[in-house]
């Protein structure tokens, strides 16, 4: 009975965790050292990632409550933990590309995110992707470029009009009315 109890806080744990993160990384840890698995975690907290190793069982279970297409299923092989991102989809995979020097022994099985499953091999197109806030450094600067080139338009077309304005009564030979 208290193993039915441990299976059903894990699976209402795993449930909470896939609903509030933005995407899920399945990675196979098996020959890294404790300590660098535990330095893995760390830097993924500061990221606001969290590793999880869970039966793939269960995970199989949670994510077809979700939806997810049945390819998760196929990543679900052999040992696998989940790194969960809060925040930024393609954070783990730059995480993972970062710490594969230290970690060679690091395995990207695949990735699930915006209900689609992203198979070992797209690894590296993951890890290129920008962030969501150099996508939104790039929209401002796409916008304002636009914006910028009409304020210099408007400002020199003023700047002429000025100068025409300041030429009329030199024109008509009056004497230009002083300024108060």
């Amino acid at each position: 009975m208290a193993k039915q109890q441990d299976k059903a806080k894990v699976i209402e744990e795993l449930r909470e965790r896939v609903r509030s993160a933005k995407a899920l990384y399945f990675v196979d840890f098996t020959g890294v050292s404790a300590n660098d698995f535990n330095e893995m975690r760390r830097r993924a907290r500061q990221q606001q990632l969290s590793v999880k190793v869970v039966k793939n069982t269960l995970v199989e279970r949670v994510l077809e409550e979700f939806g997810a297409p049945a390819g998760v299923n196929e990543i679900l092989r052999g040992p696998t933990s989940i790194m969960f991102s809060l925040e930024d989809p393609v954070a783990p995979a730059r995480l993972l590309r970062e710490m594969k020097d230290r970690m060679p022994a690091i395995k990207f099985k695949g990735a699930y995110f915006e209900n689609t499953v992203y198979p070992a091999n797209q690894f590296d197109f993951l890890a290129t992707l920008p962030t969501k806030d150099d996508l939104r450094a790039q929209l401002v600067g796409v916008l304002s470029g636009p914006i910028s080139g009409l304020v210099q338009v408007l400002s020199g077309l003023l700047g002429e009009l000025v100068w025409v304005l300041e030429q009329l009564p030199g024109l008509t030979g009056e004497k230009a009315p002083d300024a108060q």
